[in-house]
């Protein structure tokens, strides 16, 4: 006789199946459109090429993901939810070492670093499908880093000539470009490094030593 005890402990039923198997067809979807738009952009990018990288008929595909737009908002939005939720309600000092842990998480999946840099250049062009994304992205990244610096300049803790909105601006290209150049020179290039010696020469007094 199974108790409630046993009960609450066995395996999930059958229903859940199909949801799982959906999701993990969804996931090789993702994984193979993020390979293929960083190999060669998303405008050159096939959605056959990417139904084959993910064992899947172009029929398979799209039923799961009707366009290639479709598939770009899916890849961006879950980017930008997981940076999202690392720095949401921080401020100061704190927000700002979480935006490099973010850079340090984004080289362990160099297909993403890739996929990023690659859109972050297609989109500058207005007929881009992520120009808007891109366009209130990296002006919501200005302002919440420049409000991080603010809080430092209000707490009489930054050592520079630069102003907060400065501070932001050069914050953000030093993380876009440390990571391109990341990308060619792997082993030379350390942008975690770099952006956490930035901050310690801009905030000596609170950005940890090491």
């Amino acid at each position: 006789m199974i108790s409630r005890d046993d009960r609450a402990t066995a395996a999930p039923p059958r229903s859940r199946g199909p949801y799982a198997k959906t999701r993990k067809v969804r996931e090789s979807i993702i994984e193979a459109a993020v390979e293929v738009f960083a190999a060669t952009g998303y405008h050159a990018a096939a959605m056959k090429e990417i139904a084959q990288r993910a064992g899947l008929s172009e029929g398979g595909l799209a039923h799961h993901f009707t366009s290639k737009t479709d598939l770009l908002f899916e890849i961006l939005e879950r980017r930008e939810a997981r940076a999202g939720t690392q720095i949401t309600r921080l401020t100061g000092i704190v927000m700002l070492l979480a935006m490099v842990d973010i850079v340090a998480e984004d080289n362990r999946t160099p297909g993403m670093v890739e996929l990023h840099t690659t859109l972050a250049a297609e989109a500058t062009s207005p007929g881009h499908p992520s120009h808007e994304h891109y366009l209130k992205r990296y002006a919501n990244v200005r302002l919440v880093v420049r409000n991080a610096f603010e809080t430092l300049a209000e707490a009489g803790v930054l050592d520079t000539t630069l102003t907060p909105a400065e501070l932001a601006a050069s914050f953000v290209a030093l993380s876009d470009g440390l990571q391109l150049q990341w990308l060619y020179h792997p082993d030379e290039v350390n942008p975690v490094a770099t952006l956490s010696a930035f901050l310690r020469s801009v905030a000596p007094r609170v950005a940890p030593s090491s």
